[in-house]
């Protein structure tokens, strides 16, 4: 066995069960097209293995699996036959080793909990509306922490505007006292398309009207220029994230260790199916839990990806000169950001649970991960950031 390969059989077989469902699950490929396309090569060669194995048992278990990836009965029953398997099998020796090279160069994960159930009702935005809505609890304009969340929905099924519902709701169920942190959302869209249900849920709303592709870096440079007050931190959150209730003050803590001048508060983003996601809401508002229990979700886990959740130093955002707004549609502004961000000031990465909501694929994510249009590490502003008036007619 080589050094630096695992001996854990059981660690190589949930390798290479992982491998099959990523390869073979729609989900996996619309959590992140990108990382995907990118782990083929590895994530195929387990696939062909198996169903190229000697074991009839693990020919036959592999089929199921890749005929019904999201059934978590057919995933453990796989994996439970290549444990039994002899350890010195050769067609089961070739599965474990393409499996951990599979793990060592895709960036895309898997996560099923072991009382995961496929038959769980859609959460839908209208059902959260109904949930107590009465007027938050104001974040004081000298709030330490603001949290800005860029948004858009125009879709008529309403997946994100469930989603950021959720994603409110769950800022307002907090340890952190709800002075020390204000929540801001920036929609940004050709027309105000749910301020009425945004502003009651919400310490700010802002409309920044744009028509065409989103602009991400944009939305979030006018929250934060257009957000009263002065704060100290800055948290850039994804519409999708459900916080579980000690997210704010354990982010916010982390300030106070020294030489930090930001983070990201996970090292994976698990990106769930739609049965784990209604779980999860009902789970942590519904049922007011203080966390979702992995064991009832499913999910792919995206490997070091760069945004979603960064909670940086006011001062260090403004130096940098905030995000890059040139960058359109959906990839690319986050790892700009971070990399930039990361040249200026110190940048730790922590290992948090991230759960991210889901939602059908947007319209405008670049195959290419956003990586190929605009220079790298080229952002020098010649005007304010965040310009309402960035995208009127006639600029």
């Amino acid at each position: 066995m080589p050094l630096l390969k695992p001996t854990d059989h059981n660690v190589l077989a949930t390798a290479a069960v992982d491998s099959l469902v990523a390869a073979s699950d729609q989900h996996a490929r619309n959590s992140s097209i990108y990382y995907w396309e990118r782990g083929r090569p590895w994530t195929g060669a387990v696939v062909e293995a198996v169903q190229k194995s000697d074991d009839p048992t693990i020919r036959s278990l592999g089929a199921d699996l890749i005929a019904d990836p999201a059934d978590p009965a057919r995933y453990f029953a796989l994996r439970a036959a290549l444990l039994d398997t002899a350890t010195d099998n050769p067609s089961t020796a070739a599965i474990y080793d393409l499996a951990w090279q599979a793990e060592c160069n895709s960036r895309l994960g898997y996560h099923v909990g072991p009382l995961y159930q496929r038959d769980v009702t859609r959460v839908t935005a209208d059902e959260l509306q109904d949930l107590p809505s009465d007027a938050p609890v104001t974040g004081s304009s000298d709030a330490e922490v603001l949290i800005v969340i860029p948004f858009q929905d125009r879709d008529t099924n309403r997946y994100r505007l469930r989603n950021l519902l959720a994603c409110l709701l769950s800022l307002r169920d907090q340890s952190l006292p709800r002075e020390r942190y204000t929540v801001t959302v920036v929609e940004s869209d050709e027309a105000q398309r749910w301020r009425d249900v945004i502003e009651p849920r919400a310490d700010h709303y802002i409309f920044a009207p744009k028509p065409g592709a989103f602009n991400k870096s944009w939305a979030v440079n006018v929250g934060l220029e257009h957000t009263p007050g002065q704060h100290e931190v800055i948290c850039i959150l994804d519409a999708d994230v459900l916080a579980d209730r000690e997210f704010i003050e354990r982010n916010a803590v982390r300030f106070r260790h020294p030489g930090t001048g930001g983070h990201l508060t996970y090292r994976n983003m698990l990106c769930l199916d739609e049965m784990a996601t209604s779980y999860a809401i009902r789970e942590r508002l519904q049922r007011q839990a203080p966390e979702a229990s992995a064991d009832h979700l499913r999910g792919f886990l995206l490997r070091r990806p760069p945004g979603c959740c960064l909670w940086v130093r006011t001062a260090a955002f403004h130096r940098i000169g905030g995000m890059d707004e040139r960058y359109e549609g959906w990839g690319g502004e986050d790892y700009d950001f971070a990399h930039r961000f990361d040249m200026e000031a110190p940048f730790d990465s922590y290992d948090d649970w991230l759960l991210h909501m889901y939602h059908p694929p947007s319209s405008f994510v670049r195959a290419d991960g956003g990586l190929a249009h605009i220079p790298p590490l080229s952002w020098l502003p010649t005007e304010a950031i965040g310009r309402l008036d960035r995208f009127a007619s006639g600029r």
